[in-house]
C-alpha cells in the first residue's frame, strides 16, 4: 500500500535509483576480490561476497566486519584502505582498489550498508531508524525538508553530491540521487551548500 510519502518521493525521484550492496558494491567485489570470497571460487576468512543473505545476515551489524553508518570502524573497508604492504591489506594479492571505488563503498557504508534496497530486512530497517535521529549539531545528519520544481516536499538526509545531482537517504533506509533540474532553487542552494561544507 504507497503512502501520500512514497507518492511524493516517486513523483520527485523519477529518474533516481538506490544505492546498495546488490546493485553498487557488488560489481566492485566481483572486479577484486572474487577469487578468495566467492562460493563461486573460493570461501576465504568465512566471507562468501555473493552470498546475499550470508552478508546481510553475518557480515553487517554493529559489531561486525561491516558497521552500518560507521565506515570508520568497519574493517571490511580499512583493509582496502591499508598501504598494499600492510600485513592485514585486501585484496591480498591484487592491487588497491581504485579511490572512486573506495568512496562508493564508504558512501554505501556510511548509508546504511543496505544490501538489496528492495529486499530491505527488519534489521536494516532498525539501523535506518537509528542512524536518522542524526546529530543536533551537524545538518548533514539530520532529516532536512527537500522541495522538488512542482513544489512536492519530502524529508530525507544528505549524503553527498554526484555531479549535478544530490544524494539522499530516505527515512525507510533507501538512497537516491536526484538530479538538481528536478528540485526547486532553494533545495539546490541547500544541496550545494551542504556539500561544500
Amino acid at each position: 500500500m504507497k503512502t501520500f510519502f512514497s507518492f511524493l518521493l516517486s513523483s520527485l525521484l523519477v529518474s533516481a535509483s538506490a544505492v546498495d550492496y546488490k546493485t553498487d558494491v557488488l560489481p566492485i567485489m566481483k572486479e577484486h576480490c572474487w577469487d578468495c570470497h566467492s562460493n563461486e571460487k573460493k570461501v576465504k576468512g568465512n566471507l562468501a561476497m555473493d552470498d546475499l543473505d550470508e552478508m546481510r545476515d553475518y557480515q553487517v551489524g554493529k559489531f561486525n566486519i561491516i558497521r552500518p553508518g560507521d565506515p570508520g570502524e568497519s574493517s571490511f573497508l580499512e583493509k582496502m584502505q591499508m598501504e598494499k604492504t600492510a600485513e592485514d591489506f585486501m585484496p591480498r594479492k591484487g592491487e588497491p582498489l581504485p579511490k572512486d571505488q573506495l568512496a562508493i563503498i564508504e558512501s554505501w557504508i556510511k548509508a546504511g550498508a543496505v544490501i538489496d534496497a528492495e529486499k530491505l530486512s527488519e534489521k536494516e530497517e532498525a539501523y535506518m531508524v537509528e542512524m536518522g535521529a542524526g546529530k543536533a549539531g551537524d545538518l548533514s545528519e539530520q532529516y532536512l525538508k527537500w522541495k522538488s520544481s512542482d513544489g512536492k516536499e519530502i524529508e530525507a538526509r544528505f549524503m553527498g553530491l554526484n555531479g549535478e545531482a544530490v544524494k539522499l537517504l530516505m527515512k525507510g533506509g533507501k538512497s537516491y540521487s536526484v538530479p538538481f533540474s528536478k528540485l526547486d532553487a532553494s533545495s539546490v542552494d541547500q544541496a550545494k551548500k551542504l556539500g561544500s561544507s
